[in-house]
């Protein structure tokens, strides 16, 4: 693992540099493990989070991931939550006072009355699994996934969703609260898109080639590539970002996330 240095928070987006675009980087809590490029938009929020190449994030002051492991070559609209943490319901309050930690909520346990009744430290409750975004995902404005949700490969969330449980790969969802529609394709043509798994190879070289407006043809090329042996794996690098106050570490992973 290669580092690429300090960055502070007003040069934040020479980032671009590495495969990150961003208005800002004031968004970033914790760290942010990214494959090049990343395309996020002055998200409100991006805690522990994982992004796959090409995916973006038209946050512009408003969207917020939450321990997300977001695949590749994703959409994720404006005005939405995904993984948002939860409060227990069994403690004698729901108030974080009675489960937080100082370095979960480090600005609450800056006001002494808190500080006096929260937790100091202790043996941390056990961290639900992330939640999961596959590839090629499209995630509406304003939808809403809850935390720990699998959403399966080539899924569509709509507008406004509210997303408590798994989704099938390419089922689109609507609703409060959202149900599979139907899915984006017949089961056969998923089950060969599942199968080609497309946001593993680089089709750059072959853009002309690939009619992507049309499924079938588009299959038809992409499986005839594959048995000719001429489809390369994408292997874009991929970087961790940490967050220590204003300043940012930028190191280089050994291989892509995906």
């Amino acid at each position: 693992m290669s580092e690429a240095g300090i960055v502070g928070a007003e040069s934040f987006p020479d980032l671009g540099l590495v495969g990150l675009t961003s208005l800002e980087g004031k968004s970033l809590q914790g760290s942010l493990v990214f494959e090049r490029p990343a395309l996020l938009f002055n998200p409100r929020r991006l805690k522990n989070c994982s992004i796959g190449a090409f995916t973006y994030i038209n946050g512009r002051g408003s969207t917020a991931l939450y321990r997300c492991r977001v695949g590749r070559y994703c959409s994720i609209g404006e005005d939405t939550v995904l993984g948002p943490p939860e409060h227990p319901m069994e403690h004698l309050s729901t108030h974080p006072f009675a489960f937080s930690r100082p370095h979960h909520l480090p600005d609450f346990y800056e006001v002494p009355e808190f500080a006096a009744l929260a937790p100091d430290g202790g043996p941390e409750p056990p961290l639900p699994p992330p939640t999961t975004i596959g590839h090629d995902v499209w995630v509406g404005s304003g939808a809403f996934i809850k935390r720990g949700v699998n959403v399966g490969h080539g899924a569509i969330i709509a507008a406004h969703a509210v997303v408590t449980r798994d989704v099938p790969p390419y089922a689109i969802v609507v609703g409060m609260p959202g149900k599979p529609m139907r899915l984006r394709f017949p089961a056969a043509t998923v089950q060969r898109l599942l199968a080609i798994a497309w946001w593993n190879y680089d089709l750059a070289p072959h853009k002309t080639t690939i009619d992507f407006a049309n499924i079938d043809a588009a299959l038809d090329t992409l499986e005839r590539l594959r048995d000719e042996g001429r489809l390369a794996r994408l292997a874009p690098e991929s970087w961790r970002i940490v967050r220590n106050e204003n300043q940012y570490q930028a190191s280089r992973l050994e291989q892509p996330l995906y």
